[in-house]
Order: C-alpha cells, then sequence, then structure tokens
C-alpha cells in the first residue's frame, strides 16, 4: 500500500509540476525583467485516480493542494494533503529537475520525464503541464483532435500521450483541467482546479 502511495504521489508530484513538514513555499522573484513578465503562480486543488485494467477497477487515488510558481523556464511545484501538510516539492530549471519529498529524499534528472521514469520506472511524459497551465500547447508537437471557445481558446485535445479538458480561463489560463493517459494496462486521471 505505501508503495502505491508513494507512486501515485510521485506520478502527480512531477505531473503538476511539484507527513507534516516546513518546506517553505518559493514566491517568484519580483523585478521588471523578462522573467518577472512570465511568472506565474496558481494554486489549487488536485485529485489523481488510477484504474487497473487487468483487475478492471481503481486501484489507487490521491487528492490534495498544490501551490504552483513558475518564472520563465523555473518552475516550483509544492504538493500537501488536505490538511495542509507537505507531501512533496518539485523544481525544474531549465536541464535539471529535482523531486524532494517530505521524508528528504531526494531525487534528481535533467527533465521532468525523466525524473519521473527514475521515480515510479514508467514512462510518462509530464512536461507539457508547464505549458498547458497556461492554455497553451507544447511547441513543436502535434495536436491531436484539437476544439476551441468561442474566444478561441484551447478547450480540449491530445498531446504527448495525453488527453487534456480546460475550461473556465482566467487572465492567466485555464482553472479547470482533466487530464487522461490510457495506456496499456492503467488509465491515469488528473483533475486541477486553480483556485
Amino acid at each position: 500500500m505505501m508503495k502505491k502511495l508513494i507512486r501515485l504521489m510521485s506520478v502527480l508530484t512531477v505531473a503538476t509540476l511539484a507527513a507534516c513538514s516546513s518546506l517553505a513555499p518559493q514566491q517568484p522573484s519580483q523585478g521588471t525583467g523578462v522573467n518577472a513578465q512570465n511568472a506565474i503562480q496558481r494554486t489549487g486543488k488536485f485529485a489523481l485516480l488510477v484504474f487497473d485494467k487487468t483487475q478492471d477497477k481503481n486501484t489507487d487515488s490521491v487528492q490534495g493542494n498544490f501551490l504552483w510558481n513558475g518564472v520563465g523556464e523555473n518552475v516550483v511545484l509544492d504538493l500537501s494533503s488536505p490538511l495542509g501538510q507537505t507531501l512533496a516539492r518539485v523544481e525544474v530549471l531549465p536541464g535539471y529537475s529535482k523531486l524532494t519529498r517530505s521524508s528528504g529524499e531526494v531525487f534528481e534528472a535533467p527533465n521532468p520525464d525523466a525524473l519521473v521514469a527514475q521515480v515510479i520506472g514508467q514512462e510518462i511524459p509530464v512536461s507539457g503541464l508547464r505549458y498547458w497551465i497556461k492554455g497553451q500547447k507544447i511547441p513543436n508537437q502535434p495536436l491531436i483532435e484539437e476544439s476551441h471557445d468561442n474566444a478561441g481558446k484551447l478547450t480540449s485535445f491530445k498531446q504527448a500521450g495525453w488527453d487534456v479538458t480546460m475550461s473556465d480561463y482566467d487572465s492567466i489560463g485555464p482553472t479547470k483541467f482533466n487530464l487522461i493517459r490510457n495506456q496499456t494496462t492503467e488509465r491515469i486521471k488528473i483533475r486541477l482546479i486553480v483556485q
């Protein structure tokens, strides 16, 4: 059971690029440069559900809160339990990604996708989240079955192995996300609600 929970948290932590712990959330840098103009902060709730196709049932689920701080290409994602206990932090810089669990255990890799593969032993592309959270597509990757709302904003598409639905845009991007990844033996569903 503990291995399943660790696996779930690792998928979600690195996917929504990010016990009682006092890891303090980092704030985006303040300034007037290009990075400050590209700063984004999102807070909200997440839920993750794994359906095992071989057993024909839901096998794992987890939910909680997230704090996403992005400045340019840098991202810090903090995940906490519904009661506010820090679960993990993910830090992404160009050429470097790190996951720190509340226990102090640290994993490092050159990018978020490699970090997921290292932590859970399975390749699950997650680097698209940095674009999707702003309502954008991953550059240089095709969108399949793309839909837009009346304002021309993306509402649903398939990209990088994920079926993505997003809605309720604010000035930064969508505030509701549903991500589904169908694999041979399991289906992963992630729901994000920005508050």
